[in-house]
């Protein structure tokens, strides 16, 4: 006597919407037991395994009903098949934790979670400047220039607060000078940072030219610093030293480079305490921008702002450059939205004395 085919076998579920052949395989793999599903992980590939997690970190959750019917095609064993399946990327690094090394796992989700590497590099945009400073100070110079560039401008600036000077300028230079390594040599440095960085412990600018990258990152120094990198570039590299200046915006200069008529709309995009901090600060170091800021806004909020300053304590220069970054931070914002376009520096040919 032939065998009745089970009512809820592979075929009678194909128009299940919203389920994909590869997260039906994804089910199938996750539902055997973790012996089982082990000796199949181990004839598989990363790229395989990668697909699988791809697949089941895109399911919600599987109803019983829905999971008998896609294992009853292919496998006599099912966990839990009384209870729903549950999905998601924690759910896949439990799954995959059972069936594969950690160093695997940590490698395929590196690479699922946010998009290729790109979670590691927002995971060590995460961790203390310090920290940061020791570990790309003691890699190969083109390796610590690649992770530097694949952080934010601002968070690269305060790494390198931490830094050696001489480490510091070389740096620069290195990520002025070299081409962008290949997104091979990027998911390799990924993958290294995430051993021996990330599992211990457990946004740059599009456009430009890297003079202008290393410009803006030298922005986000001290004024110190900032000084003395400018000038140890221009004296290295006039070229990258000339990129690097026109691409720097002092609270010192602003009184130059921002429009009489830009200056309300700035205004009203800082947050009133990190402005009046700037303002006050620059009352000692700034005084042409205080006197064009307050100047070409009304008067009575000129009024205003000036009753604030008057109330507020000196302010030590820490968070007076503190505040002056914050502001210029803002105005770049402004800048690459487009609501605010810059009058550009004058041709300096002859290098820029007395800066």
């Amino acid at each position: 006597m032939g065998q009745a085919k089970p009512k809820n076998s592979l075929a009678n579920i194909k128009s299940e919407p919203g389920i994909t052949k590869a997260q039906k395989a994804a089910i199938i793999l996750a539902s055997l037991s973790a012996e089982t599903a082990t000796a199949i992980v181990d004839e598989i590939n990363d790229a395989q395994l990668r697909a699988f997690a791809k697949a089941f970190s895109e399911l919600k959750t599987v109803p019983p009903q829905l999971l008998h019917a896609i294992a009853a095609e292919f496998v006599s064993e099912v966990q839990g098949s009384s209870a729903e399946l549950a999905g998601g990327i924690d759910e896949a690094r439990r799954v995959l934790g059972e069936l594969a090394e950690e160093e695997r796992v940590n490698r395929v989700l590196s690479e699922l979670a946010g998009g290729g590497s790109d979670s590691v590099w927002v995971r060590i945009g995460e961790i203390d400047d310090k920290t940061i400073a020791e570990y790309v100070q003691a890699e190969r110079m083109p390796v610590a220039a690649t992770i530097l560039s694949k952080l934010s401008i601002e968070k690269t600036a305060a790494i390198l607060t931490y830094a050696d000077a001489d480490f510091s300028k070389n740096i620069l230079l290195e990520m002025a000078r070299k081409s962008p390594p290949s997104e091979e040599v990027v998911r390799e440095i990924a993958w290294a940072v995430e051993e021996d960085l990330l599992k211990p412990m457990a946004n740059k600018p599009s456009g430009g030219n890297a003079g202008a990258v290393v410009g803006e990152i030298i922005n986000f120094l001290p004024a110190a610093k900032r000084d003395a990198f400018l000038e140890y570039l221009q004296e290295t590299d006039k070229e990258i030293g000339d990129q690097a200046r026109k691409s720097v915006i002092t609270f010192e200069e602003l009184h130059q480079r921002v429009p009489a008529a830009a200056a309300p709309a700035l205004l009203r995009e800082i947050e009133h305490d990190v402005l009046l901090a700037a303002i006050r600060y620059g009352e000692a170091n700034a005084q042409e921008t205080v006197d064009f800021l307050l100047g070409n806004i009304s008067k009575r909020m000129a009024e205003q702002y000036r009753e604030e300053l008057a109330e507020l304590d000196e302010v030590q220069q820490k968070q007076g450059e503190d505040a002056q970054r914050a502001f210029i931070s803002t105005l770049r914002k402004m800048t690459r939205d487009g609501d605010l376009e810059l009058i550009p520096l004058p041709s300096t040919e002859e290098g820029e004395e007395g800066e």
